[in-house]
This record gives structure tokens, C-alpha cells and sequence, in this order.
């Protein structure tokens, strides 16, 4: 086992260990507050309330435009369900072409200033096995900052590889900058720059760059996301 993943697997079992302490004590405060409802590649703490639901148009161009969708539901205020969908045009990356169902379930979700959700994702694609990814999701906030962990696995067969990611979002009223920090060792490594603008309370728009930091050369393109609730 690499650093990397030592690193990563110590990471998840500590903050674990933390959720199970955490969820035996009663919450107390109010949920975190919301400033941006998806991230480009890393994770968010918040599950959607009961009854709501979410749905985002995420459009990924570079060599052309591949866009997936995404439903979220509110089972309760803690338990989320969540659809995403192969790409919306014509692909020949396999990858693109698979389903995705998961569960979302908040550890912490009213013991502001810290959050914490467990997540489990699996993939299915014409084929070939189910790849599975469970992921724990820890949030801090500071007043108008708030900072976003992933600790993830995916496991597809004999194959496993873990990933980790850190995101920071500030709160500027209808609009929230954000810097996501993702690393695998099995896959590249990226920075993403963003922005989300909110016109409307169940509505977002946000823009970001991936800037890959270790790939042998330069990848252009960016995305878009686009969500509404309801």
C-alpha cells in the first residue's frame, strides 16, 4: 500500500471513528449553511431536506459537450437518494455511459459548525460489474467560510483506489467562490476554480476550470452546472 493510501485510509477510519462517537451524543445548533448545492468534482456535506428535490444539468466541455443529469431526494432531513444519469449525447467513453444510483446520509446534520455525511455510489454500466463508492463527507464553518473534505474508495472488483478532496466556498450573498483540491493515486490530480451564482433561493448556475496538476500535458475545458429545487 502506497502513502498516498495509507494516508487516505487512516484519514477515513479516524473520521469515521468520529461519526460513530459523534452520532451516539444528541446534535445540537442548526444545520450548516448551504452556499453552494453541488461542487465540480468534490463532494458537499448536505443531504436535501424531506420532500425536496434536486435536480442539476452538469456539462463537462472539452473536445465537445458531455452532459449528465442528476436527481437528488429528500427521503428525511437526513436521508437522501440520488440518480445520475449516463452522458445526454452520444459517447464512446464507456465511462460516460453509465448509470449511477446513491445514498447519502448525514451523521451530524444539525451540530453547526461541524457537519458529517456517509455516502455510498454504485455505478452501472452494459457489461460490466458494479463499481462501488462509499465516501464519508466532513464539513467545518467559519462564519462566511466554510471547508469541505471527501474521503472516498472505489471498488470495482479486485480493483480498489482512493481519492481524496478538499473544497473551500465563501458565502458573498448570491454568489459563492470556490477551490477544490482533488487527489487519487490511481487517476490525475486536479485544482478547480469556481463560481456559483444563486438569482433565486432554489436555483444555481455555476461555472468552474479543472486544471489537471498531473498530467504529461495541458487539458482545456471547463463546466457548467445548473440547479433547481423543488
Amino acid at each position: 500500500m502506497s502513502n498516498h493510501h495509507r494516508i487516505l485510509a487512516a484519514a477515513l477510519a479516524a473520521a469515521l471513528a468520529a461519526g460513530r462517537a459523534a452520532a451516539q451524543r444528541p446534535a445540537r445548533g442548526e444545520p450548516l449553511p448551504q452556499f453552494a448545492q453541488e461542487l465540480f468534482l468534490a463532494e458537499v456535506v448536505y443531504p436535501q431536506e424531506r420532500g425536496e428535490v434536486q435536480l442539476t444539468l452538469d456539462s463537462r466541455v472539452e473536445d465537445g459537450t458531455h452532459t449528465r443529469a442528476l436527481a437528488e431526494y429528500g427521503v428525511t432531513d437526513r436521508l437522501q437518494l440520488s440518480l445520475d444519469t449516463p452522458v445526454l449525447e452520444r459517447s464512446a467513453d464507456g465511462d460516460e455511459d453509465a448509470y449511477a444510483a446513491g445514498v447519502l446520509y448525514a451523521l451530524l446534520s444539525s451540530a453547526r459548525p461541524f457537519s458529517l455525511s456517509v455516502s455510498l455510489e454504485a455505478s452501472f454500466a452494459r457489461g460490466t460489474a458494479p463499481q462501488w463508492e462509499p465516501a464519508l463527507v466532513a464539513a467545518r464553518g467559519w462564519g462566511r467560510v466554510q471547508l469541505h473534505g471527501t474521503a472516498a474508495g472505489e471498488l470495482n472488483g479486485e480493483d480498489q483506489a482512493l481519492w481524496g478532496a478538499l473544497a473551500g466556498l465563501v458565502d458573498l450573498g448570491r454568489a459563492t467562490p470556490t477551490l477544490e483540491l482533488v487527489h487519487s493515486a490511481e487517476h490525475d490530480d486536479f485544482v478547480v476554480p469556481g463560481l456559483f451564482v444563486h438569482p433565486r433561493e432554489s436555483a444555481e448556475i455555476g461555472a468552474g476550470v479543472p486544471v489537471c496538476l498531473s498530467c504529461t500535458r495541458r487539458t482545456e475545458g471547463f463546466r457548467v452546472m445548473v440547479t433547481v429545487e423543488f
